[in-house]
């Protein structure tokens, strides 16, 4: 396709050619986006186009709910869940810069308020922000459930020791620091509360002083409740089923991890500045030597300091999704070119929803190595399918603890239960390749001697590997 001449015509074609995640070879499928929110039952996205590392242009689609069946545009507010992330690396990396806090010191010595609990994983290795950061300190917990407005909320200290109303169990190290990485939630809310503790300021004070003011990201905000301004342009979330969540949006007390509400423009412009800083561009928001930190995949982890890092040469692109009841999220942007984009979506749906529309983005502006190449499906008999059949242990990844594969005739599925993404059909290409048509990862199959699947290496981007499962032994 080639590139339209104004930004208004390129958000245009975006609109009528969003494109199928994996495509299936000798398949040319194409649809507008408003036949994509209807068939995903997802009533809005909002998208930021970021070209040459500028803010392209920026646009809502769609209407912000059923119970507010008024249009979004580029500024309207979501959820943004675990895109807080990065944001909360950034406030650690600003306060490195200041010699507030080192990356590589055992980080109990900062923490006043909570001490990590010290077992066997931790007396050879410590955890520090950097592993924390990067996920490989080895602490638990992947996330936390939002809570109604209205509702009881968790203390911090709640989520930390595992007590009620928290749901989840306590946050602890019980895999060895420093090692692959495992995602986990209970690292940003620590380096949250270690930051807090350090600079003697509040968490989103900070984000707003040092990173949503000087970057001009006015609808973006940690601070709970939602302030006042904010409350009249946002997108109430939804259900898998297209049902409005009451109250239109929930709370995420785990503020580094997960609580952060924003536009698609506004987090635009933290990954240009992002890429800035990387470049060392005066004026930038981080040192260039620390940007550059942030952008290296540390030890054995796909990720960075708060970004996943995916591809290699011209195809390294930072990259980071987020998944709330309600929201789902997810943001690009390409190193070399400075090109990427910010898709929002509010119904749990998203999570199919705006890989299709980063492939639009990517084919529009011929993002290189986003989109996988067509895929041409092998046909196996069941009894070769029979191969691939079990439940298979989590090694790396997440923490969840098994994926479970099965057929149903000539047909093949695998579930991670837990995982929001649910009971996807999967096919195997002309390769021996895993594929499905809702992620863009391909899964690499090992087979014992006994011919049966032995483990599934699940690639992102033909080189990082992002998760692993073995059979039990």
């Amino acid at each position: 396709m080639t590139l339209p001449a104004t930004p208004e015509a390129r958000r245009d074609a975006l609109a009528a050619n969003i494109l199928p995640t994996v495509r299936i070879a000798g398949e040319d499928t194409r649809w507008t986006m408003e036949e994509r929110l209807a068939h995903y039952k997802c009533p809005a996205t909002s998208v930021a186009a970021i070209k040459d590392g500028r803010l392209d242009w920026a646009a809502g689609f769609g209407l912000r709910g059923l119970e507010d069946p008024r249009p979004v545009n580029a500024d309207t507010v979501y959820m943004l869940a675990s895109c807080s992330k990065p944001i909360c690396a950034m406030v650690v990396l600003q306060q490195v810069e200041r010699g507030v806090v080192d990356l590589d010191v055992d980080v109990n010595k900062y923490l006043k308020r909570w001490q990590i609990p010290q077992n066997e994983f931790t007396a050879g290795e410590t955890v520090t922000l950097r592993r924390m950061l990067s996920h490989t300190a080895g602490l638990s917990i992947n996330g936390w459930p939002c809570i109604p407005q209205g509702g009881t909320l968790p203390t911090i200290y709640d989520i930390l020791e595992g007590r009620p109303p928290s749901v989840h169990p306590a946050v602890v190290v019980n895999k060895k620091p420093g090692g692959t990485h495992r995602y986990s939630g209970g690292g940003f809310l620590l380096a949250e509360m270690l930051i807090e503790d350090q600079t003697g300021r509040k968490f989103d004070e900070l984000a707003d002083e040092l990173i949503f003011g000087p970057l001009g990201m006015a609808n973006t905000t940690f601070t709970h409740p939602l302030p006042e301004r904010l409350r009249g342009n946002v997108a109430g979330g939804h259900r898998m089923d297209g049902s409005a969540i009451p109250g239109g949006w929930l709370i995420s007390v785990d503020k580094g991890a997960g609580g952060l509400m924003g536009s698609a423009a506004d987090y635009a412009k933290f990954q240009i500045a992002c890429r800035d800083a990387w470049l060392g561009k005066p004026g930038a928001i981080l040192t260039q030597s620390l940007a550059k930190e942030m952008m290296t995949r540390q030890g054995q982890s796909s990720f960075g300091i708060g970004w996943e890092m995916i591809g290699k040469g011209d195809t390294l692109r930072f990259n980071h999704g987020g998944s709330n009841d309600g929201y789902q999220c997810e943001t690009d942007c390409y190193l070399e070119s400075g090109d990427g984009g910010a898709v929002m979506t509010n119904a749990v749906s998203g999570i199919l929803l705006f890989r299709e529309v980063l492939n639009g983005l990517a084919g529009l502006y011929d993002w290189p190595g986003y989109m996988v190449e067509p895929k041409r499906v092998k046909t196996l008999s069941e009894a070769e399918l029979d191969r691939y059949v079990g439940t298979y242990k989590l090694v790396s990844g997440i923490e969840l603890p098994i994926m479970n594969v099965w057929r149903e005739g000539t047909q093949l599925f695998t579930e991670i239960p837990g995982l929001r993404v649910g009971v996807r059909r999967t096919y195997v290409d002309e390769n021996g390749i895993l594929f499905n048509q809702t992620t863009p990862f391909e899964t690499h199959v090992a087979f014992g001697a006994d011919g049966h699947a032995d483990s599934f290496t699940v690639i992102s981007g033909g080189t990082t590997e992002i998760l692993r499962a073995e059979r039990p032994r």
